[in-house]
């Protein structure tokens, strides 16, 4: 090939392979959108079903009141899937510190530095307009999935409160 015919030929492979990539890309994104849009309602899913077991863990006190809490924590967290790596984190780190727990006040600690890390990701996606924060899961409903373990956290926080 010349290198006129050579320069005509990359010249016209341009087009094809730019719309490749941008189809892929197109591709890609909406996937990445679709598994956003799951997360939010995921975790308000995952936080009644927590919901429910920091229920059952009210025939308990003491010690092993902590320790149950720790096990829903631990659930919840599992439940929650991959894309939501911080929040899952705070919640795992809050059930060994329960576990760990010798009194009321350890075991409302650990609640309470969870409650702040969820409280904090929550102040983020209300700054960006509900949308996803990196590492705390997102998508439209994510606001409401953080308000939702919140809200988990704030009745094991009461429990242990009272039955500590």
């Amino acid at each position: 090939m010349t290198r006129g015919k050579l320069h005509d030929f990359r010249q016209s492979m341009v087009a094809p392979i730019s719309t490749v990539a941008l189809i892929v890309l197109i591709l890609c994104g909406s996937l990445l959108l679709s598994r956003e849009a799951q997360a939010g309602p995921g975790m308000s899913a995952a936080a009644a079903t927590a919901n429910a077991g920091i229920g059952a863990c009210g025939s308990n006190a003491g010690k092993v009141l902590y320790d149950c809490v720790a096990g829903v924590l631990d659930r919840l967290a599992g439940q929650l899937g991959g894309d939501t790596g911080q929040t899952a984190g705070a919640l795992r780190s809050a059930a060994s510190q329960l576990r760990a727990a010798a009194n009321k006040a350890q075991a409302l600690s650990a609640i309470s530095r969870c409650r702040a890390a969820i409280a904090g990701a929550l102040r983020q996606v209300r700054a960006i307009g509900g949308g996803h924060v990196a590492g705390w899961g997102g998508g439209p409903g994510a606001g409401c999935g953080l308000q939702a373990i919140g809200g988990v956290l704030s009745r094991a926080a009461a429990l242990i409160q009272q039955k500590g």
